[in-house]
């Protein structure tokens, strides 16, 4: 009683400091005194529906009355509005009943002040409840993008389910524990994604729980809003038993018609939410709802991605091991055809050129045969020589990248008729092993292309050192051919060893790019760390 007795001391005082109480207070005041200041006057019959009826000047201060009606209605509602027409029916009707020569004229002159005054009260209030249900839709619309704004900020489904609890806490000016339970389609358990104002004891006991053992699986089940008042006292709310009276408040999370979890409140029991408070909090649902689909189809792709990623490295790993092992063998290869095969041939070489110019006499025959072996050999011998180079030059290892790649341009020049240019750019340096290594074969493989394929005259070979990278660019004036739109089909049409060279380059974490047009020549750019 005595916090009612406070409450309506507060409305009193709020009313009383109110300049639009006075105003309608003075207009009262106002009309009453011009109503009751002069006597009657006369004037002309008015015949109205009808029936004779005369209106006297006070009629104009009896409609004077209607303006702190309207006045009222408008500021204070229909209560200020209805209190107000009472009030102006009791400045009115003294004078119809004990002053007025007129009494019917007067009664009617007051009851249609008085029916208008009421149906503008019922306009105003009409205009009223219309102004707030825009206001409340408005608002629910803010609050909806509010939730939609504050999901689609992030990727990251345990940021997204707090943020938007959080966020639905504030829209709804709930004051209660709440949570999300995200439902996990294979074992239809409902998962504790995010909390917000719950004890320890619960985040522990209800992370998980059974779809089939409490009010939020029902939810999640039929995919509905529920509200339960008094829910401690339902039979079916088994799981929060003992946290003294509350009500409970579910709203599933939906994305596509398809439930993804549910939203859940505790607030007091004395909590009633209206139909339109429950509209929104299911719409909210469905926002939050996309956003989950979304969080979990953005970390598939991203675990998708990332699977990908490693299933790369290691195929670059195997494949580094692999060029690591080929280009081993080779090297053993090239070192026993130069330290064994080619000293043979060598020693053959020698010994029949000995034979051949012996002091003994050999018929004519026999020494041209000997010559003839003995040009076959040296020419063996040259082949081995070739071979071996190709297969792993020692200058490579002992001089480094440019005096390697100024031997492959030598040979271009000498074997092959063709011209063979090397430009070096910077401050030319050693490279690691693995680097200048790759950057070898590939400018190797070029040439080689060049000499097989492109009928070119010319081929120039030039290497950039920058602080970072080096930049081998291999350009020639041959024929050309047309480019796929994708440097992975060159496979396809049997181009292997550009795909060779690219996949050297991706093992340095470079790049190569290939520019050809039919006539116009064909430039290859490998660009690598340094």
């Amino acid at each position: 009683m005595p916090a009612t007795w406070s409450l309506w001391k507060a409305r009193l005082k709020r009313l009383l400091e109110s300049y639009q109480f006075w105003l309608i207070a003075a207009i009262l005041i106002l009309s009453a005194f011009l109503h009751y200041y002069t006597a009657q006057v006369r004037t002309t019959p008015l015949t109205l529906f009808g029936a004779s009826s005369r209106l006297t000047r006070h009629a104009v201060e009896r409609v004077l009355l209607v303006l702190p009606i309207t006045y009222a209605a408008l500021t204070y509602g229909r209560a200020g509005g209805l209190l107000t027409l009472c009030a102006a029916a009791l400045v009115m009707l003294p004078r119809v009943f004990f002053i007025s020569p007129y009494p019917a004229d007067a009664f009617f002159e007051t009851m249609a002040v008085i029916l208008v005054g009421g149906l503008v009260n019922w306009l105003a209030e009409i205009q009223r409840r219309e102004r707030k249900l825009r206001e409340k839709a408005m608002g629910e619309l803010q609050a909806v993008n509010a939730i939609s704004t504050i999901v689609s900020q992030s990727l990251e489904l345990e940021q997204i389910l707090d943020s938007a609890l959080a966020k639905v806490l504030e829209v709804m000016d709930l004051h209660a524990g709440a949570g999300i339970f995200l439902l996990d389609a294979d074992t239809q358990e409902l998962r504790l994604g995010a909390h917000r104002g719950l004890s320890p004891e619960f985040v522990r006991e209800e992370s998980v729980v059974r779809g089939d053992e409490c009010l939020c699986g029902l939810v999640a089940q039929s995919g509905e809003v529920l509200f339960l008042p008094g829910a401690d006292e339902d039979v079916r709310h088994t799981r929060m038993r003992g946290i003294g009276p509350h009500s409970h408040l579910i709203a599933p999370l939906k994305s596509k018609d398809k439930v993804l979890g549910v939203m859940f409140f505790y607030p007091e029991s004395s909590y009633r939410p209206d139909a339109r408070a429950l509209e929104l909090l299911a719409s909210i649902g469905n926002q939050i709802g996309i956003a989950v689909e979304n969080a979990r189809l953005y970390d598939r792709e991203r675990l998708a991605l990332e699977q990908t990623r490693r299933s790369e490295e290691h195929m670059r790993f195997y494949a580094r091991h692999i060029t690591r092992a080929q280009e081993e063998e080779r090297k053993r290869i090239a070192r026993e055809l130069h330290d064994d095969t080619a000293q043979a041939l060598l020693l053959l070489s020698r010994r029949l050129e000995g034979l051949a110019t012996s002091d003994e006499a050999l018929p004519e025959p026999v020494t041209e045969g000997l010559e003839q072996l003995r040009e076959l050999t040296t020419s063996a011998l040259r082949s081995v020589r070739r071979f071996s180079q190709d297969l792993r030059p020692p200058v490579l290892d002992d001089l480094g990248l440019v005096p390697a790649l100024e031997g492959l341009t030598t040979d271009l020049a000498q074997g092959d008729g063709m011209e063979g240019k090397l430009e070096v750019l910077g401050h030319r340096r050693r490279l690691p092993a693995e680097t200048e290594l790759a950057l070898f074969r590939i400018t190797q493989e070029a040439l080689r292309n060049v000499k097989r394929h492109s009928q070119a005259s010319r081929a120039v070979v030039t290497v950039e050192f920058g602080d970072t990278k080096v930049r081998i660019t291999i350009r020639d004036d041959g024929k050309g051919f047309e480019l796929p739109e994708d440097l992975g089909n060159l496979g396809h049409g049997g181009k292997m060893g550009l795909i060779g060279m690219q996949e050297r380059a991706q093992l340095l974490r470079g790049t190569l790019t290939l520019r050809s047009e039919p006539g116009r020549g064909t430039t290859v750019i490998v660009d690598a760390p340094a």
